[in-house]
């Protein structure tokens, strides 16, 4: 029997799993994440959703656990090779302030001890021509100063590699005698930009003995226990790759947890013809935003703690404002939400497990948005109790009653939200009137509408399995391999850029073939990345005809204007291989019909400083072409949907719950 798909995405409160059954459900497993071992959670997950002893199945795993290494700073020791004279590079980095205002500005830097680096006698000119050739005694030299220095791993980033990798595969074949992992840059990102080229081997070359040893830890504890098991990993850029392919270069996984909440409303916008959009993950630790265009997915570097990453991934936009953030009072006394998180343990205050401190959660439960009896189904119980006490302990901080507290709190998370949602929009010159927002994760659905509201968007889609929409995207990911290389050059004719293509896509290619995909299956999307002679203004556009004149178009389209005039540059190609898709949207016929309350109560909407009446509904009894209208609380297992007054909501035929204004 073929093992059936299970998508498992490991958060920093829960780890969430999502199958489909035999009748084509959706079935969820929601658990707290076992920090101390992250394992332990996921396997609990697959028990609880395939309860047959030994029954084979394909783990899809979405993590974070290359994402925390790199912020917590818990890598490997690497020694790092580098051009003579070069040796500096990882310290001095990139002259840039993210925080212009800043008085002290802090620097986020590779942490690479100088002893670790080794200077390799070579060099080559910018347009790949040897100007000082690597001898045998020269990389011999490099080889035994490495071995003295007994590290984990080994990064090598020579100057102008990506041009020409000769030297750097000289030095890759020696140091293999050695038995550690060696990272060549040519190989993890051939392009152009010498600091972001050596932070990406550096981070690919200290992930892999960390992410290693736990991923394939995993992978050999699922097959002890199921025989015909498999682990896949989701990559930053909405792709999955066998664990074997992926800890071979764990920095593609930096991004690996919110991709799958991506990846899922990619697949379910295209199903339900929204063109523009705009994604809201909110989890327990953070929010994760990201605009959207589905007809060209424009996938860029990443960045981890300020690092500069150039994996490419999903274009998603962090801020530390989860359920679990922490709501404390700053220097100049007033209430700050976040970035601190409870975590799982011991969590929000009403989760019983020994919290001291408010969170948002708190304040969504003290203001009647989270309902306790509902929470997970009625198999976690919430404490109101605790959270008015810790309420009402920050309270006496800032001389509020706990219900202003509360509130506050609210107004300030949803702020720092709306904010992140006007950065990837309004500051890209992306109109947020023109798309929809997809509100996802345990908390994304309790604010999405006044988000929606502020930016004048279109609506508000709440997606099936809103709390596990990642993990379900997870389900959906197809097989890929996607490379950028820089090109550097004026922009050739169409026959002369398919054989540019042509060596990039047959590599891909065989990696997808190496992990058992066959030729048939393989689809091969090819881009291009433009830019004016002698400026930096980029854009990405299909391989096809009139690239030029779409590059004007665009250009045209952001600034204002366009350079007709200067010559057109071939900055870099791109080329993406995808194995086949499991979409797992089905469309479904919609009645018409009003759904039913099975409860009321009240909450706090903020259009007034009191408590409203609303009504509660069970989204699991709702039908396509059910409706409601606000104010309305909507439950399911694993999220919580506000619906404020003068908005409605209704079921659509691909079960999501859409939600707009009553203009």
């Amino acid at each position: 029997m073929k093992a059936q798909r299970l998508g498992v995405d490991t958060g920093g409160t829960f780890t969430d799993a999502v199958r489909v059954d035999a009748s084509g459900r959706w079935r969820i497993s929601k658990l707290p994440t076992t920090a101390a071992n992250p394992q332990q959670a996921i396997l609990a997950t697959v028990d609880a959703l395939f309860p047959a002893v030994g029954e084979g199945v394909e783990l899809i795993h979405g993590t974070t656990h290359a994402t925390n290494a790199l912020l917590t700073h818990n890598l490997g020791k690497v020694a790092f090779l580098t051009t003579q004279g070069f040796a500096d590079l990882l310290a001095i980095g990139r002259q840039e302030r993210d925080e212009v205002y800043a008085l002290e500005p802090t620097v986020s830097r590779p942490l690479q001890p100088r002893r670790r680096v080794v200077e390799v006698g070579e060099r080559l000119a910018a347009d790949g021509k040897v100007l000082c050739n690597l001898g045998r005694e020269e990389v011999q030299r490099v080889v035994r100063k490495v071995e003295q220095l007994s590290v984990d791993a080994v990064a090598v980033c020579l100057l102008h590699a990506f041009r020409n990798p000769i030297h750097e595969r000289r030095l890759g074949k020696s140091l293999k005698s050695l038995g550690i992992p060696v990272v060549l840059s040519h190989e993890v990102a051939p392009e152009i930009r010498e600091y972001e080229r050596a932070s990406t081997t550096w981070a690919d070359a200290a992930l892999i003995p960390v992410v290693r040893q736990a991923l394939l830890a995993l992978a050999d504890s699922l097959q002890q226990q199921r025989p015909q098991s498999s682990l896949r990993m989701m990559r930053s850029d909405g792709g999955t790759a066998a664990v074997s392919a992926a800890v071979k270069h764990p920095v593609h996984l930096a991004l690996s947890g919110p991709a799958g909440g991506l990846s899922a409303a990619l697949s379910l916008a295209t199903a339900r013809g929204d063109r523009y959009l705009m994604t809201l993950d909110m989890g327990g630790t953070s929010t994760d935003v990201a605009w959207l265009d589905c007809s060209l997915v424009e996938q860029k570097p990443v960045s981890v703690g300020g690092l500069p990453l150039m994996a490419r991934g999903l274009p998603i936009h962090s801020v530390g404002t989860g359920g679990g953030s922490l709501a404390e009072v700053d220097p100049g006394g007033q209430i700050q939400v976040g970035p601190q998180s409870a975590g799982a343990v011991p969590g929000p205050a009403c989760y019983q497990r020994g919290g001291q401190h408010a969170t948002l959660t708190d304040a969504h439960l003290h203001c009647g948005r989270l309902l306790p009896q509902a929470f997970l189904g009625g198999n976690f119980s919430l404490q109101p109790k605790l959270s008015a006490q810790v309420l009402h302990h920050l309270g006496e901080k800032v001389k509020a009653a706990a219900d202003e507290v509360a509130r506050q709190i609210l107004q300030i998370a949803q702020a720092d939200m709306e904010r992140a949602l006007r950065r990837v929009s309004l500051a890209e010159g992306h109109d947020p009137r023109e798309s929809v927002l997809y509100a996802f994760g345990g908390a994304g659905a309790l604010h999405a509408a006044w988000l929606a509201d502020g930016l004048q968007m279109r609506g508000v889609v709440v997606p099936p399995c809103a709390g596990a929409f990642s993990a379900l995207g997870l389900l959906g990911a197809p097989a890929r391999r996607r490379l950028s290389q820089t090109m550097l050059r004026p922009l050739p004719k169409r026959r002369e850029r398919r054989r540019l293509f042509a060596s990039l896509v047959q590599s891909l290619k065989q990696e997808l073939r190496e992990e058992g995909l066959k030729e048939k299956e393989l689809t091969v999307q090819c881009w291009l990345e433009l830019r004016s002679r002698g400026q930096d203004g980029i854009f990405t556009l299909a391989e096809g005809p009139k690239a030029a004149h779409r590059f004007h178009q665009l250009q045209r389209q952001r600034f204002g204007f366009c350079r007709q005039d200067a010559e057109v540059e071939l900055h870099a190609i791109t080329v993406q291989v995808d194995g086949p898709q499991h979409a797992p949207w089905k469309k479904r016929r919609m009645r018409r019909q009003a759904a039913q309350a099975y409860g009321h109560g009240r909450a706090w909407f903020g259009t007034t400083g009191k408590m409203a009446k609303a009504y509660y509904f069970a989204r699991e009894e709702m039908q396509p072409g059910s409706f409601l209208q606000g104010p309305a609380i909507v439950t399911e297992y694993s999220a919580t949907t506000v619906v404020p007054p003068c908005w409605r909501a209704w079921v659509d035929a691909w079960d999501c719950l859409c939600l707009e204004p009553l203009r």
